[in-house]
C-alpha cells in the first residue's frame, strides 16, 4: 500500500509531511491563543492557515517581497504575536476571552480517533485504486491550469493577484484575476520539497480528503454541542461520499473548488463557537478563516453565505432580543472584517462576474429525476448509495425536529433545490440563481454533501441509540456501564455493518469515478518523457508552439518550458495565438504569422497524439513535416519537438 502511495520515494513523504505541517501549525498556533482547543482546534487549523496565505500573499507582492515559506511563516509569526497582545489587552478590559466545551469521555476520544482513522483509511484506499501513485498525472480539464499556476508562483515568487492572466489571456497587459491562495499554497510546498507538480496537486488532495474533511466535520459537531458518538459517526461517513469530495477531482479536476469545500465546516464551526460561547476572541478567527474560503475559491463566498443566513435566522427564530443585540452587531464585525481582509479577492471576483454568469449548462434530466439523484447519491451512476442515503435522509428529518441543528437540515435543502435546478431546469432564471456556481451541478451537490455529511453522521448515530435502546429492554440492561458497553458494541456493529455493506466506504466506486483522469492517453508515458527531455533543449527565454487540445498545455509545470498554449482552450484565445493555430503551417509564406512568431521567440513546435475530449489537431498543427522552416529534433511514438529555422520565415513586417 505505502509503495503505490509514497511511489518508493522520499519526494512524496516530504510533500505530504510539508503539507500537513504548513496546513495545520500556522494556524494551531494562531487559533491555540485565540483559546481554541482539543478537536475544535485540529479540525479549524488548516482554514486559520489558509486565511494566512490569503492575506499575506497579495500584501506580499504588494511589498515587493517574493512569495516563499519565509513570508508566510513570518506574516503567521507575526500575526501570533498580534493575537497574544490583543488577549492581553482583552483581559485589562474584561472581555470574555473563552468558553468551556463540556469535555468528551476519554471512551468517547478515542472513539473519535478511530472514526478519523478509518475515514482516513477509506479516502488512502480510493487513492490507490483510482491512481498509479501520487506522482501520477492529474489530465482533466482545469488541472493543467492549476498547475501551471502553481510552478508559476512557486518559480517566480510572484503573488499579485492578476497575475495568472498570463495562464488564459497571455496577450493581456494588466492579467486576469483568478483566485489563488490554493495555489499559493502549493507553491510553498513545491519550493520547499522540490516534489514535482503532480505529486505537489496529488499530495494536497490525499492530505485534503484523508484528514482536512473527516476533522472539518469533527469540529463543526464539537461547536453545535453534539457529543463524541455523533463526531465520530460523521467522520466515519465523511469520505464515503461520491459527489464531495471524489466528483471534484474527476472530469473537471476542481482542485481549489475542493480545497475551498473542505474549510467551510471548519469556517462555520468557528462561527458558531464564536456565537454559542460568546468568546470575544474567536472573532479573528472566523474573519481569517472567511478570507481563507474567499481567496481560495470566490464561490465559498456564497457556500458560506446561505449557510451563515440559515443559521442567523435560526438565531433570530431562537432569541429575538439576543440576536438583535449580540448576534446581529457580530455578524456586521465579521462581515467587515472578511470584506476588509479579502478585499482584493472580492475586487477581482468582480471582474469575473460576467464571465461566470454567461455559463449556462443544458439540462441533463428532468427535476423529478434530478431530486432522485440528490436524494439517492446517485452521482450520475447506475446504482445509488442506498446505504450512505438513507442515513443522510433519516439524519435531515431527524434535524428538522431538533432545535440545535434544524438550521443545517435548512442548509441541506437549500442545495438539494439548486442542484435539482442547475440539473433539470432550462430558464433564465435558474442560470441566474446557480451562476456563481457555473450553474454547474457537479458543484452544487458537493456543496449539498457538507451538510449532508452531518446528517448522515446524526442519522447513523441515532440508529445506534435507538438500537442500544431496544436491546436495553430487551436483555433489561441496569447498571449505567453495561447499557454504555452496550451503546459501544451497539455502534461498532453499525459502523461495521455500514463499511461492509458499502465494500469499504464505496472505494471502488468512488475510485472507478477517478480512473479516466489518472489514466487517460491524453498525456501518455512517452508524451512525458518527451517533455521531460526538450528540457535539455528549449532555453529559458524560449518558447514552444504547442497545440490546445493535448497534453503538451502540461509542458510548463512538468517542464517550466513555457509554451504558447498553456490551457486547454476551453475559451477563445488571443487573436496572436489563434493565428498560430488556424495557419502556423505557413510561417514560411505568410509575414503575420511569422511576426508572431518572432515577437514572441517561438523557436520550437511540439505536437503530441493525446487530446482531450473532442478536440482534434489545430488546422495550422496539422502537416509539419516536410516544411522547410522546420527540422526534427526529437521524437518518440507520442511526441515529435521541430526546430524552426528563422531564416526561413516569411518575410514582412505582417501588417
Amino acid at each position: 500500500m505505502l509503495d503505490v502511495i509514497f511511489d518508493v520515494n522520499g519526494s512524496a513523504l516530504a510533500a505530504i509531511a510539508v503539507t500537513i505541517a504548513l496546513l495545520w501549525l500556522p494556524g494551531a498556533v494562531i487559533a491555540g491563543l485565540a483559546g481554541v482547543r482539543g478537536w475544535l482546534l485540529a479540525g479549524v487549523a488548516p482554514a486559520v492557515s489558509m486565511g494566512l496565505v490569503a492575506v499575506a500573499a497579495p500584501l506580499a507582492s504588494g511589498l515587493g517581497l517574493g512569495w516563499d515559506i519565509v513570508v508566510y511563516l513570518g506574516f503567521g509569526a507575526l500575526v501570533a504575536l498580534l493575537t497574544a497582545g490583543g488577549v492581553v489587552l482583552a483581559r485589562r478590559r474584561g472581555l470574555v476571552l473563552t468558553t468551556t466545551l463540556t469535555p468528551w469521555s476519554r471512551t468517547g476520544t478515542i472513539a473519535v480517533a478511530a472514526a478519523v482513522v478509518v475515514a482516513a483509511v477509506v479516502a488512502v484506499n480510493v487513492i490507490i485504486v483510482a491512481t498509479h501513485g501520487l506522482g501520477s498525472v492529474p489530465v482533466g480539464w482545469d488541472s493543467p491550469y492549476h498547475a501551471t499556476a502553481i510552478r508559476l508562483i512557486g518559480t517566480t515568487g510572484e503573488s499579485g493577484t492578476r497575475m495568472l492572466g498570463w495562464i488564459d489571456f497571455p496577450d493581456k497587459p494588466g492579467g486576469s484575476f483568478y483566485p489563488y491562495a490554493y495555489h499559493c499554497f502549493e507553491a510553498l510546498v513545491y519550493q520547499t520539497t522540490g516534489a514535482d507538480i503532480p505529486r505537489v496537486m496529488n499530495t494536497g488532495m490525499a492530505v485534503t480528503t484523508t484528514l482536512v474533511v473527516p476533522l472539518g466535520a469533527v469540529a463543526f459537531v464539537r461547536a453545535v454541542g453534539g457529543g463524541a458518538g455523533f463526531a465520530a459517526a460523521a467522520a466515519l461517513v465523511s469520505t464515503s461520499f461520491a459527489n464531495y469530495p471524489w466528483d471534484l477531482y474527476q472530469w473537471g479536476q476542481l482542485f481549489p473548488y475542493a480545497a475551498g469545500l473542505s474549510l467551510v465546516l471548519p469556517f462555520l464551526a468557528l462561527l458558531v463557537h464564536w456565537f454559542r460561547g460568546g468568546a470575544d476572541r474567536a472573532g479573528p478567527l472566523v474573519a481569517f478563516a472567511g478570507v481563507g474560503l474567499t481567496g481560495t475559491h470566490s464561490a465559498m463566498i456564497f457556500v458560506s453565505a446561505i449557510f451563515g443566513a440559515c443559521f442567523a435566522v435560526h438565531r433570530l427564530v431562537e432569541d429575538r432580543r439576543r440576536f438583535l443585540r449580540g448576534d446581529l452587531p457580530r455578524l456586521g464585525l465579521a462581515a467587515a472584517g472578511v470584506g476588509l481582509l479579502a478585499l482584493p479577492y472580492l475586487l477581482g471576483a468582480l471582474t469575473m462576474a460576467g464571465m461566470t454568469a454567461a455559463y449556462d449548462w443544458p439540462a441533463v434530466t428532468s427535476p423529478s429525476k434530478a431530486l432522485g439523484d440528490g436524494l439517492l447519491l446517485g452521482s450520475d451512476s447506475s446504482w445509488p448509495q442506498w446505504l450512505l442515503a438513507c442515513f443522510m435522509v433519516l439524519g435531515v428529518l431527524l434535524m428538522l425536529r431538533n432545535d440545535l441543528l434544524r438550521w443545517v437540515a435548512a442548509g441541506w435543502l437549500v442545495f438539494l433545490f439548486l442542484f435539482v435546478v442547475a440539473s433539470g431546469v432550462d430558464f433564465p432564471w435558474a442560470q441566474a440563481i446557480t451562476s456563481p456556481w457555473w450553474n454547474d451541478r457537479f458543484r452544487l451537490v458537493s456543496a449539498m454533501i457538507l451538510p449532508a455529511t452531518i446528517a448522515a453522521g446524526w442519522g447513523m448515530w441515532s440508529t445506534v441509540r435507538w438500537l442500544t435502546e431496544r436491546v436495553s429492554r430487551v436483555v433489561r440492561l441496569r447498571p449505567e456501564r453495561t447499557a454504555f458497553a452496550a451503546l459501544g458494541v451497539v455502534a461498532v456493529l453499525v459502523a461495521a455493518v455500514f463499511l461492509v455493506q458499502t465494500k469499504g466506504g464505496y472505494v471502488q466506486r468512488n475510485a472507478e469515478r477517478l480512473w479516466w483522469t489518472y489514466g487517460s492517453n491524453v498525456l501518455s508515458v512517452r508524451e512525458q518523457e518527451g517533455m521531460r527531455e526538450i528540457r535539455k533543449i528549449v532555453k529559458p527565454d524560449e518558447m514552444v508552439m504547442n497545440d490546445g487540445g493535448d497534453g503538451t498545455v502540461w509542458m510548463y509545470a512538468l517542464t517550466g518550458v513555457r509554451p504558447v498554449i498553456n490551457h486547454y482552450l476551453l475559451n477563445p484565445t488571443s487573436e496572436r495565438r489563434q493565428l498560430l493555430l488556424d495557419d502556423f503551417d505557413h510561417l514560411s509564406d505568410d509575414p503575420a504569422v511569422a511576426k508572431v512568431i518572432r515577437d514572441l521567440n517561438i523557436r520550437y513546435v511540439a505536437v503530441s497524439t493525446g487530446y482531450i475530449g473532442g478536440f482534434r489537431r489545430a488546422p495550422g498543427l496539422t502537416n509539419l513535416d516536410g516544411l522547410p522552416a522546420l527540422s526534427l529534433r526529437y521524437a518518440n511514438p507520442d511526441f515529435q519537438l521541430y526546430a524552426i529555422d528563422w531564416s526561413k520565415l516569411a518575410d514582412g513586417d505582417g501588417n
